[in-house]
């Protein structure tokens, strides 16, 4: 019987150590800040509150907010925020190649990714998504950013239905935190 409780005990002492030390290595790796593609790291810049304007209706007011969440491997970025027009995309990389999901209020979710860069734009282009028929559905197919200075960027998102380019809504942005 002593022997059957010893081993209990070794056998419980075991599970612990190794579960401190899985999370040990757990815990060191999440020490690491996360690094990823020049386009993800040039987006963690826009982290803050940005306003002005929009082309849509007549140059209306607009406020932009970039969040960085999931241990800085993602980006979100909230468009007319805390309105009913309120709208969301993540920015990720995929692989090394920057990928955005952006969380329309058409009810549908189009992912873009990387299609070129330079030191002062990204463009972005789709290439599938959910609850999106590209041939029918009304879509955001293009985002292009580009950055005019560190306090100043310009948004244009090209907006698709029935297969063709409809619109393009443009956003001129400035920093106010």
């Amino acid at each position: 019987m002593r022997f059957f409780i010893n081993t209990i005990f070794v056998i419980v002492c075991l599970f612990f150590v190794g579960t401190f030390i899985a999370s040990s290595d757990d815990t060191e790796h999440m020490k690491q800040p996360y690094t990823g593609s020049k386009e993800f790291e040039r987006l963690k810049t826009l982290v803050g509150t940005w306003e002005g304007t929009s082309s849509e209706k007549g140059y209306e007011k607009v406020t932009v907010k970039y969040e960085i969440t999931a241990g800085g491997s993602a980006i979100v970025e909230t468009l007319f925020p805390g309105t009913p027009h309120e709208m969301v995309s993540v920015y990720y990389d995929n692989g090394k190649k920057l990928g955005m999901t952006h969380y329309c209020m058409l009810g549908n979710q189009p992912q873009m990714e990387l299609k070129s860069a330079n030191s002062n734009k990204i463009d972005l282009v789709f290439t599938g998504g959910t609850n999106v028929d590209p041939k029918k559905a009304p879509h955001m197919h293009e985002l292009n950013i580009s950055f005019v200075d560190k306090d100043n960027i310009v948004e244009e998102w090209t907006f698709y239905e029935n297969g063709q380019k409809k619109d393009v809504t443009i956003f001129k942005l400035r920093r106010v935190s």
